[in-house]
């Protein structure tokens, strides 16, 4: 950019809030926040000016500088205009702004910002074109057209944001769970991963992480920080507490639902002494809010409560908390509400009350098992996801690095064509020699020079030069001089290479007299 010192005073104030992965904990992220007199104004690029670009190059040299001290990979998501990233300027810009401050093009995201329906051709290009630099996009779901825009491909984005206001209140509109989890699912079949946006609450975390939402952020999580606040976290390697963590725990959870008392307190009896942690409703709502804060494996119901039946309690479960193992324990049986639930898989199993203590004891055992299985196929599933992107990352500066070498090893190349042709062509004779004293190079000025002896190349410098010219070689510096029938010519050696491994020398032979 024209004016890289930017007097830091001259701008105003920015602000960064934190990501965190949904399944380390880790702080991978960064918002950037413009603080103006009215509002953090999270669209920083509305126009493709210098002006307008100056705090992106101030958030990414400060991005860059954490990435390197603090040794991380903090990718910076900034909100843009679209009209403003299809602006002919941006990209030159935005490279000189990268390249001052040596930010991995893969730390960028790019927010996109539109109001369209529809995108042209050229727009749609200008974005592939700044994603072959490597530059990540995003884009909000909190609008059907913006999330068309990425269904359809018509935009090159690599992830989406979903608003966690979905499901705010997960117990009396349930309904906003299954979008979100639409929303997941689509977007990872797609390969492009989910950030939570606006989480306010240890409850909508945990929905949200139920969802499969790749990334946390939010007010609970940490506000808009100033670059100090930040790096402080940064340096005490700032975590998600181990209770918003997505993945499976060391503690196996049951939770009990039932609107009898007496049941569930035998129930509690029954099972203590086979090492399970023990949530209880009485009711279908109660259950829904204990599963809202709570991470539960195994869930067992009662079918006839008041309110809510047993089916429909964990037909919202299974929204809510895909990953669980579900069971019914009923003495009253809706033979065809079971079935469906069952099929639909709702529903693991369907036990009978009064029930055998053994043969209880052992079905939740074995639901158990089946959620681990579950749990350790996830698991490797991520790891397996982690790799691969850490590979396609790793795939990607070597190709870069590669590129850079193959346009660094065609410049050589063509440099040393050229400068092979200009010695050819010179009308000065010159004559390389390798440190074994071999004539390695001659131009058509030295072949007709010494004619008589021609082709000179693969002879020793002793069969063409006089036997006082070898001190000259060896030396590699140095002048004398030497006739060559009528004409006088200065002959001088210039050193090639550098020591300790010189790589013999150069001689040129100059006229200095040319009598006829």
């Amino acid at each position: 950019m024209d004016s890289p010192d930017r007097p830091a005073q001259a701008l105003p104030p920015l602000l960064f809030q934190p990501r965190f992965d949904s399944r380390s904990g880790t702080l991978v992220g960064a918002k950037l926040y413009v603080v103006t007199p009215r509002r953090q104004e999270n669209v920083v690029i509305q126009h493709a000016t210098l002006d307008d670009l100056a705090p992106l190059q101030v958030a990414c040299r400060q991005i860059g500088e954490w990435n390197a001290t603090h040794r991380r990979h903090i990718v910076l998501t900034v909100g843009a205009k679209l009209e403003a990233l299809c602006d002919p300027g941006f990209s030159h810009v935005l490279s000189t702004v990268l390249l001052e401050s040596r930010l991995e093009p893969g730390c960028l995201e790019l927010n996109i910002i539109t109001e369209h329906g529809e995108v042209p051709d050229t727009t749609t290009a200008a974005l592939s074109h700044l994603k072959a630099c490597g530059i990540r996009f995003t884009i909000s779901a909190a609008s059907q057209a913006n999330a068309l825009l990425a269904w359809v491909g018509r935009l090159p984005v690599d992830a989406i944001e979903v608003p966690a206001g979905l499901v705010q209140d997960v117990t009396t509109n349930p309904e906003g769970v299954a979008i979100v989890r639409a929303l997941v699912t689509r977007a990872h079949r797609m390969k492009l991963s989910v950030s939570a946006k606006g989480v306010r609450s240890a409850q909508v975390a945990s929905v949200m992480q139920a969802c499969g939402c790749d990334y946390l952020q939010g007010p609970l999580l940490g506000p808009a920080l100033t670059p100090d606040d930040f790096e402080a976290r940064l340096m005490k390697d700032d975590r998600l507490d181990n209770s918003l963590l997505r993945g499976p725990t060391a503690e196996r959870t049951l939770l009990l639902v039932d609107d009898e008392e007496n049941i569930l307190s035998s129930l509690r009896r029954l099972l203590r002494r086979d090492g399970y942690t023990i949530l209880t409703a009485t009711g279908g709502q109660q259950g829904l809010e204990v599963l809202a804060t709570n991470q539960v494996d195994v869930i067992v119901s009662d079918q006839r409560m008041p309110g809510m039946t047993g089916v429909e309690f964990l037909h919202k479960a299974k929204d809510m908390h895909p990953d669980t193992v579900r069971m019914v324990l009923s003495g009253y049986t809706d033979l065809q509400s079971v079935t469906d639930a069952i099929n639909e898989g709702a529903i693991y199993k369907f036990l009978t009350k009064p029930w055998d203590d053994a043969m209880l004891r052992a079905n939740i055992e074995e639901a158990f098992r089946r959620k681990a299985l579950t749990d350790d196929n996830q698991r490797l599933a991520a790891e397996l996801q982690h790799a691969n992107r850490e590979l396609e990352r790793i795939n990607e500066r070597l190709t870069g690095v590669l590129a850079d070498q193959e346009r660094r090893l065609g410049m050589d190349e063509a440099a040393l064509s050229l400068t092979q042709e200009a010695l050819a062509v010179m009308p000065l004779p010159v004559l390389g020699v390798d440190p074994g004293g071999m004539i390695a190079f001659a131009n058509r000025a030295a072949e007709n020079l010494f004619s008589e002896q021609a082709p000179l190349l693969g002879l020793g410098a002793e069969e063409v030069l006089p036997v006082a010219f070898l001190p000259l070689i060896q030396a590699s510096a140095g002048h004398a001089d030497l006739r060559c029938g009528a004409r006088l010519f200065r002959v001088e050696a210039h050193p090639l290479g550098g020591q300790p491994a010189p790589r013999g020398c150069l001689l040129t032979f100059t006229c200095r007299t040319d009598t006829p």
